[in-house]
């Protein structure tokens, strides 16, 4: 919610301040369809008239020449010089689908007896080194396990872990802000209450003038 409103904030700032009624946002691959997309009805209902522009793409992006009004990152580093809101610091923590757990989970809570083969690894790629990975939750939750990403299930994004969590195909370290919807619905469940923060919050970027003028 708190994410969501300074969106919506610096949306108004631009527009209350002669700029163009097209908010062009650039957001990455993970967040555009999870995060971001199920809140632009939200945003919507407070600028009905707004035409919006989603970009989904990696770090780094030029913003004057790709004409990017409002920039969506994982930490606060990619554009020095820029005007930067921090929006939310994520947590990640193991999730499935219940049926999954049904079949494989054996009674077991702590993921200590479960086979190597149905965790799901998120390979977040160089810009993301410092996301958690099993290793890093089973150490905060007390254990010293530490699954081999060759021997599970790899995925590239953070978003289609989730999605693979819920299609049954294992456990996830799913992003809070991503899967909040399918555990209130029910189609994924928390296997601990133990979460790990991410190592940097994600980010909102706009050029200095954009933000003077709305100013």
């Amino acid at each position: 919610a708190r994410a969501l409103g300074d969106i919506a904030a610096i949306g108004q700032l631009m527009l209350e301040g002669g700029l163009r009624t097209r908010l062009v946002v650039s957001v990455p691959f993970s967040l555009a369809e999870l995060w971001l997309a199920p809140r632009l009805a939200a945003l919507l209902e407070a600028f009905p008239h707004m035409a919006i522009d989603v970009r989904a793409e990696d770090d780094p992006i030029d913003l004057v020449r790709q004409n990017v009004d409002l920039r969506i990152s994982y930490g606060d580093y990619h554009y020095p010089g820029l005007r930067m809101v921090r929006l939310v610091h994520d947590d990640v923590l193991p999730v499935c689908a219940p049926e999954f757990w049904h079949r494989h989970g054996n009674g077991d809570p702590g993921l200590t007896d479960l086979h190597e083969s149905l965790f799901i690894h998120t390979n977040w790629g160089p810009n993301y080194a410092s996301h958690p990975s099993w290793a890093d939750w089973f150490a905060a939750s007390g254990g010293n396990r530490a699954p081999d990403p060759s021997h599970g299930r790899r995925v590239g994004l953070s978003s289609l872990a989730i999605s693979a969590a819920r299609l049954g195909l294992g456990v996830a370290l799913g992003q809070k802000i991503m899967a909040s919807a399918d555990l209130e619905a029910g189609r994924l469940i928390a296997l601990s209450p133990v979460s790990v923060r991410l190592g940097q919050p994600y980010c909102a970027f706009m050029l200095p003038a954009k933000a003077v003028r709305a100013d």
